[in-house]
């Protein structure tokens, strides 16, 4: 994919990369050592400045939400982002955000549930959505680096159908999906490219070895990869370049939190160093929407049936 941005988009991804680099998005600590630190001021900035609505503007589209996602996963701080600015404004512009999506099960355990004002459902065969009153979400112990949370038991919602085609709201969900988890590949495989170029070990960075060398290398192809596929797919919006998108995106990841771990060490497995922000979001993320091994065959399936 050649892929060059407009000027609104240029003008847009130039402005997103410093608030990206803006202390409200850098690595901290929470404060009670969760495992996620939720920025309420890097939130509120991009969404006084629009940011979460760039899908609905012509000239920026779905190509730029996915740009929005991914780079705002690259950053140790966590911001409800993907729900917000591609199904949120494309499909319910008029929700409360933050934003939450229950995929499948209405009772299983999503992110961001615990903080959503809005829940969106792709369950069926229609777009539902509701605004979340105080009480009906259970919020959930996680190891993933989101606030996890279900519906509680008896929970009552006052579901609404909204205009659009399920299947496009899907696949505007795969492409959101993919791009958050090549966002979190890269923040990850960042934080260790900058661990091994620091790290002496034998009296040289561990970045010198050659065998190090060509793992990091097969990751960040893989990681690049997955970003340029996350942006073909929001350009094209066909629900088979979503699921090659996000199939592509989850395999690969596997490999990559594996490598990045290695390499890392246990320094990667404490809560002093970010490296488990990312790796943690990839694995629940890699089990999104069917898991690599669905998306796939819905790939292959789509391109043989329109063979």
């Amino acid at each position: 994919m050649r892929f060059t941005p407009n000027e609104d988009q240029a003008a847009f991804l130039s402005v997103l990369a410093q608030m990206t680099e803006a202390p409200e998005a850098g690595w901290k600590a929470s404060p009670d050592w969760s495992r996620f630190d939720y920025s309420a001021s890097l939130d509120r900035m991009l969404e006084d400045n629009g940011f979460f609505e760039c899908a609905r503007e012509p000239t920026l589209g779905l190509v730029a939400a996915a740009s929005l996602t991914y780079q705002l996963a690259r950053v140790p701080a966590l911001v409800e982002c993907a729900a917000t600015s591609t199904l949120r404004a494309l499909f319910a512009p008029d929700l409360p955000r933050p934003v939450a999506v229950i995929e499948t099960d209405p009772l299983q355990a999503v992110p961001f549930l615990p903080t959503a004002k809005a829940v969106i459902r792709l369950d069926g065969d229609k777009i539902a959505v509701a605004q979340l009153e105080p009480g009906v979400v259970q919020e959930v112990s996680s190891l993933f680096a989101y606030p996890m949370g279900k519906l509680a038991a008896g929970a009552k919602l006052d579901w609404q159908t909204v205009d659009g085609d399920v299947h496009d709201a899907r696949a505007v969900w795969s492409v959101a999906t993919a791009a958050e988890l090549a966002g979190c590949l890269k923040g990850g495989l960042d934080a260790v490219v900058k661990h091994v170029s620091e790290r002496q070990q034998f009296g040289r960075p561990l970045g010198a070895f050659q065998a190090i060398q060509h793992r990091l290398a097969q990751a960040a192809t893989k990681a690049e990869a997955a970003y340029w596929l996350a942006l073909r797919a929001a350009d094209r919006r066909t629900p088979a370049d979503a699921a090659l998108a996000l199939g592509y995106t989850q395999e690969a990841s596997g490999r990559v939190v594996q490598d990045l771990h290695q390499f890392m060490g246990a320094m990667g497995l404490t809560l002093e160093h970010p490296l488990h922000r990312w790796t943690y979001r990839a694995r629940l993320l890699r089990a999104g929407l069917g898991g690599p091994t669905a998306n796939l065959r819905a790939y292959y399936a789509r391109k043989w049936t329109n063979a």
